[in-house]
């Protein structure tokens, strides 16, 4: 099988990162069909480092819309039977696309597969695998077909991690569509749940690149990227594709509604956005009436409400 794959890289002010993360993708041992670098309104030098790679990097430039737009814009210019994302941060190891084609080879009906991959934990100072907190979990089987295929497992959270670990046949697009827009945070997890509405997943345990971390990530705003996901969630109901798997397992959908919930509110409350924060434990409590939700709205709004009436002398852990 020859392997047609479009990178797509999108980049807004990344002078001083996207030449690493270019050099990363010629170095790779199965060489890339094609490399498609959105400029994304870039002010910096980031035009400048682009130029030094000839024609061998096609670049689209445009005015700022967002990174959802800008991948669309690349996914668009694709003319590869596989698309794979780098973000201009980040840096593949040489053997990445090598190893996940190698996995569209061995099960021809994959159409996504992601990867493990290294990242700088600064609470630890060290670096970690994205993977390994999913190393005992009995749900995840990595190297092959997801048993419970990608969708029930994403209702949970995003897994994937970040988009540098993907590739995907392009085909997929013209069946669930573009990224969301308006997403201004998790236009990821909104698409990789639609692809696991049409396609198996393989999810690799081997590590295939570094995660570079860094003070301008918009991951960073955990906060925006646990409501982008909620919003995900819900938009999820008027998915005509989602609406037969939704109601196998519409009490696992709300329970982790539920979850996530609380984790919001729990992240309001560390902003002393107080009313904020009880209104989602209230919205927790409401998305499912089981014992177990009731005993983690009690758990999070009772610790909250006597930190609260107790004006801080109870602190948090």
């Amino acid at each position: 099988m020859q392997a047609k794959v479009s990178v797509v890289i999108p980049v807004y002010n990344g002078e001083k990162f996207i030449g690493r993360a270019i050099d990363s993708i010629f170095s790779q041992t199965l060489k890339p069909y094609e490399l498609i670098v959105v400029n994304d309104g870039s002010k910096d030098g980031t035009a400048d480092e682009l130029a030094v790679f000839g024609d061998r990097v096609t670049v689209i430039t445009i005015s700022n819309g967002g990174v959802a737009n800008a991948r669309n814009i690349g996914i668009q210019a694709s003319t590869g039977d596989y698309v794979a994302f780098l973000d201009a941060d980040d840096v593949w190891y040489e053997d990445k696309l090598e190893k996940q084609f190698e996995m569209f080879s061995r099960y021809p009906d994959v159409g996504f597969c992601c990867c493990d991959y290294a990242y700088f934990d600064p609470q630890a100072n060290s670096i970690k695998s994205h993977f390994a907190r999913f190393e005992n979990d009995s749900n995840f089987n990595f190297d092959e077909p997801l048993k419970k295929t990608g969708f029930p497992l994403l209702l949970k959270e995003n897994f994937v991690g970040t988009c540098s670990t993907v590739v995907f046949k392009r085909a997929l697009i013209d069946q669930v569509g573009l990224f969301k827009v308006d997403l201004r945070q998790s236009e990821d997890y909104d698409m990789w749940i639609k692809f696991s509405l049409v396609t198996d997943f393989v999810v690799m345990s081997e590590e295939l690149l570094e995660k570079k971390t860094h003070e301008t990530n918009l991951t960073n705003n955990f906060l925006e990227t646990m409501l982008c996901h909620e919003r995900v969630l819900l938009d999820l109901r008027s998915n005509d594709l989602a609406g037969e798997r939704l109601e196998k397992l519409d009490s696992k959908y709300w329970s982790e509604l539920g979850k996530l919930r609380y984790l919001i509110g729990n992240l309001f409350y560390e902003r002393s956005q107080k009313m904020q924060a009880f209104k989602y434990y209230f919205l927790g409590l409401i998305a499912c009436w089981t014992l177990e939700n009731i005993k983690l709205f009690s758990y999070f709004f009772g610790r909250k409400f006597l930190r609260t009436i107790s004006f801080g002398i109870i602190k948090k852990n």
